[in-house]
């Protein structure tokens, strides 16, 4: 398939992002799929580029959905309470309000714009009779519009939910959407239980359909394994998150593989790199959404350490860089940077001379907002495989603690570092790891959450404001992990119930 969706909006994807009144507030014409918008198969291939199009999109994973599981735990913080770290310190302060259209509204629209888009692809290919394509052709796409429809609803059930482990699921996610529906529908929360399940479902469902080959820029076999494996470790279902892993691991042949110590300071930035399982692509080439402009300024602008522009909310925490200081030889100490911004622009005094800005995202060519948008990488999939093993004891921890040097072994010389014993192999070291690795990559605070780890935000330059919300320490059961539900949903539906603060 070719590479549209970096150029074009599927000609189905005739969607807003407007907060007034309605479900989602959708035009009429995308709430059902006629013959005529996907008649044929290249009418599928357009439509399928404008899900993913809009999977890179602002206020989803090219913005809030990105940085939100990084701000709201403890190795990043805002850089300011207001002015430029307006963006994001709403998260990282536990005081954002249902009516904030940028940090609540329009996060709740953008993936059900993706999760409804996708439902018209999948309606489709269910009805049958598509000129063009082949049955196998027709069913990849079916399978990948599958995977984005699961993705969309699990990354919603994490925002808007409570974490699964909390008590099985049974408190109220988000609501299920399996077909196009008209504007006016209603719908009422379905169980954050019921919303895994058919997370599961989709990404299940999709595994026949989908390549064993990489597809780079796409979903293939190896991504929703990989992907799944994600899910079922955030359920606590540890056998089948350590099989979906090691399976990726041992499977997938030499598609796939850790960066080296040497090659890790240069991948930063690069389109589809070794270890890069699905990646959104993005390009500056491709028009602004919010008018004028170029496209590109997504979610990694929030860590931009460049002096032009707003968008550098975040930095590192000194309790994360005193962690990276406990291994020299570290090779991940690259990514932590001195700042650019003229006269430390916005920084704490106390950060001043830290390296506080994640480099992870440098641009393809040295501008920031030309970055691509890796969703899963292998070392989180080794990172995954061990804390299931861990979980599961026997020869699967034995397994799981190999696959936990592994990553080590490429990250530092230090052999001192390395678990050498079943004693040390905890969820306490495996979080350390998870740290150090995946930070910038919104995964480490449902990290803690599903862990049940108190995530504790003292000292170093922490905002006071801090303080003043009661967000320094915030337990795996405080209400306020569950985002309110937009007021615009509220208002408009009957059927919808607001989260408990």
């Amino acid at each position: 398939m070719k590479r549209l969706y970096i150029y074009v909006l599927a000609a189905v994807s005739f969607v807003g992002t407007s907060c007034s009144s309605s479900w989602l507030d959708l035009d009429p014409s995308t709430s059902v799929t006629t013959d005529q918008a996907l008649a044929t198969y290249s009418d599928l291939e357009v439509a399928l580029n404008g899900v993913y199009r809009q999977t890179s999109q602002h206020s989803y994973y090219g913005d809030n959905h990105w940085y939100y599981g990084d701000c709201r735990a403890a190795d990043v913080q805002a850089r300011e309470s207001k002015g430029p770290g307006r963006r994001v310190s709403p998260y990282y302060e536990y005081n954002v309000l249902a009516d904030d259209n940028l940090n609540i509204t329009l996060p709740w629209q953008r993936p059900y714009i993706v999760i409804r888009q996708a439902n018209n692809i999948i309606q489709r290919v269910n009805e049958g009779n598509i000129p063009g394509g082949t049955d196998e052709e027709v069913n990849a796409i079916k399978s990948e519009a599958l995977v984005l429809r699961g993705l969309a609803l699990f990354n919603l059930t994490r925002m808007f939910g409570m974490p699964y482990t909390n008590d099985n699921g049974a408190s109220l996610g988000v609501p299920i959407e399996l077909s196009p529906e008209n504007p006016d529908h209603r719908p009422a929360r379905n169980t954050v239980a019921e919303c895994y399940t058919q997370v599961v479902t989709d990404l299940t469902d999709a595994l026949d359909g989908l390549s064993r080959e990489r597809r780079d820029g796409y979903i293939n076999y190896w991504a929703a394994k990989a992907l799944l494996s994600r899910v079922y470790l955030n359920m606590g279902n540890y056998r089948d998150a350590y099989d979906a892993a090691v399976d990726v691991i041992k499977n997938s042949g030499n598609l796939y593989s850790l960066y080296t110590q040497s090659e890790y300071p240069n991948v930063w930035g690069q389109d589809f790199q070794s270890e890069s399982l699905f990646e959104l692509y993005i390009s500056i080439s491709e028009p602004s959404e919010w008018g004028g402009g170029t496209g590109g300024e997504g979610a990694p602008m929030v860590y931009a350490n460049e002096a032009k522009t707003d968008w550098n909310n975040l930095i590192l925490t000194e309790d994360f860089l005193n962690l990276l200081d406990e291994d020299a030889q570290d090779v991940r100490h690259c990514v932590a940077q001195p700042s650019v911004i003229e006269n430390n622009g916005g920084l704490p005094e106390a950060a001043r001379n830290r390296n506080v800005f994640l480099g992870k995202f440098p641009g393809k060519n040295g501008d920031p907002h030309d970055n691509n948008i890796c969703i899963i990488r292998l070392s989180e999939v080794y990172l995954n495989a061990a804390e299931a093993g861990l979980k599961l004891g026997g020869a699967e921890q034995t397994e799981g603690m190999n696959y936990l040097n592994e990553l080590i072994a490429n990250r530092t010389p230090n052999a001192a570092m390395r678990v050498n014993s079943a004693a040390d192999f905890t969820i306490e070291r495996i979080m350390k790891e998870r740290r150090k690795e995946l930070v910038g990559e919104g995964l480490i605070f449902y990290d803690y959450l599903r862990n049940r780890i108190p995530i504790v935000r003292s000292g170093g330059w922490h905002l006071a404001t801090l303080k003043d919300n009661n967000a320094i320490t915030i337990q795996y059961n405080d209400l306020r992990i569950a985002l309110p539900i937009p007021q615009s949903e509220m208002d408009a539906n009957p059927n919808m119930l607001q989260n408990e603060r």
